[in-house]
């Protein structure tokens, strides 16, 4: 038997259970929390790959959030299980179990009346197949978070498989997994607007082996416009580290404006905010665990930041000068009148306003002192 956190569960054998996994878990509860908390109602929920069916059982049992649970998975032993654990946690009322394809179950809940107010799809390797289905069985504002351990295609190591997958170019370079949250992000809001919905994130994470992002969702023609407005590029030097974002292809300039070195882009990928503060702010009032907890405070610092950061090792190599620490550079920046901060995506990255030239003479400044 495998405790984590009020829930309880067995796993089989060929059924498939992270533990390590748990801190997503966390901040899954945490969120669902929050956005009843801004709903005002209790949720309808639907987890279409839920293999144990512990992310969707921790929601019943942690929140008090949740109105009825559907719980999905097509692999035979997996539905099985799922069966036994929603028995052993005692919520077989509130909750339904199936064993079919995750876009079928997904479109057999399209209809108005049996759409859900929170699908949460989180499937080994890319989740872009069941975008559309998933959008599709989510009612008017509701909520819909994907999640991606296809971290090569993302991050730049595989980028024909990016290409492919998500119609976009990645970069391996110290801010990747950025660019690969981003490049999620803007590939989900763009199957949503071949659909006429609009889809806007407001939480999301790049942690371990994975990246989440969670969105809300209107049926609105009127806002998808402005959605689409907030996807570019970014351009980037590898021999400097300057960078810069874009909105259309042909503003690449191809050539770096510090040193002339040739530059590379990444994109299309979402340019603007990944986060909604009065949700994290709900979500910091859950009683979560430490890691979660910690999480969520750097994230809340980051949150009203520009896209992208500069990690101080590679920056201090590039000019030349002893890497000072982090708590360091930050209150020199801000003491400079920058806003800056830490970043969840790297131990060593720094979040803020300043430019490229404003960081790089703050960090010599920094070393004559």
């Amino acid at each position: 038997m495998i405790e984590e956190g009020k829930a309880r569960i067995v796993v089989k054998e060929g059924v498939f259970y992270n533990a390590k996994a748990k801190l997503s878990r966390d901040i899954g509860v945490a969120f669902v929390y929050a956005i009843a908390k801004k709903m005002g109602r209790k949720l309808r929920i639907c987890e279409p790959l839920a293999a144990t069916g512990i992310r969707g059982i921790r929601y019943m049992l942690e929140t008090d959030s949740v109105e009825h649970l559907t719980l999905n998975d097509k692999l035979k032993q997996a539905y099985i299980n799922i069966i036994e654990n929603v028995e052993i946690n005692s919520i077989k009322p509130y909750s339904d179990v199936y064993n079919e394809d995750a876009n079928l179950i997904l479109e057999k809940h399209a209809q108005k009346n049996r759409r859900f107010d929170f699908v949460d799809i989180d499937p080994f390797g890319s989740p872009i197949s069941f975008v559309q289905s998933g959008l599709r069985s989510l009612a008017h504002k509701g909520y819909l978070a994907i999640a991606s351990t296809d971290t090569a295609a993302i991050y730049g190591v595989a980028k024909r498989a990016c290409l492919r997958r998500y119609s976009s170019v990645s970069l391996k370079n110290e801010f990747m997994k950025e660019i690969g949250l981003r490049i999620l992000t803007a590939a989900c809001i763009r199957i949503a607007s071949m659909n006429e919905l609009a889809l806007k994130p407001v939480f999301a994470h790049a942690t371990m082996h994975y990246v989440r992002v969670y969105f809300t969702m209107q049926v609105s023609i009127s806002k998808i416009d402005p959605i689409l407005d907030q996807i570019g590029y970014a351009e980037y030097c590898e021999r400097c580290l300057w960078r810069t974002t874009f909105k259309r292809i042909e503003e690449f300039s191809k050539s770096c404006k510090i040193c002339g070195n040739k530059t590379f882009y990444a994109g299309p990928l979402w340019l603007g905010a990944l986060y909604e503060k009065d949700i994290i702010n709900a979500m910091l009032d859950f009683k979560n665990s430490i890691e979660a907890s910690k999480l969520l405070e750097t994230i809340n610092q980051e949150a009203e930041m520009p896209a992208f950061f500069y990690t101080l090792d590679s920056l201090a190599s590039k000019i030349g000068v002893v890497e000072p620490k982090l708590v360091e550079m930050i209150q020199k920046l801000r003491d400079n009148g920058f806003l800056a901060s830490r970043t969840h995506l790297h131990p060593k990255g720094i979040k803020t306003n300043a430019d490229y030239h404003e960081v790089i003479n703050i960090l010599k400044e920094i070393r004559k002192t």
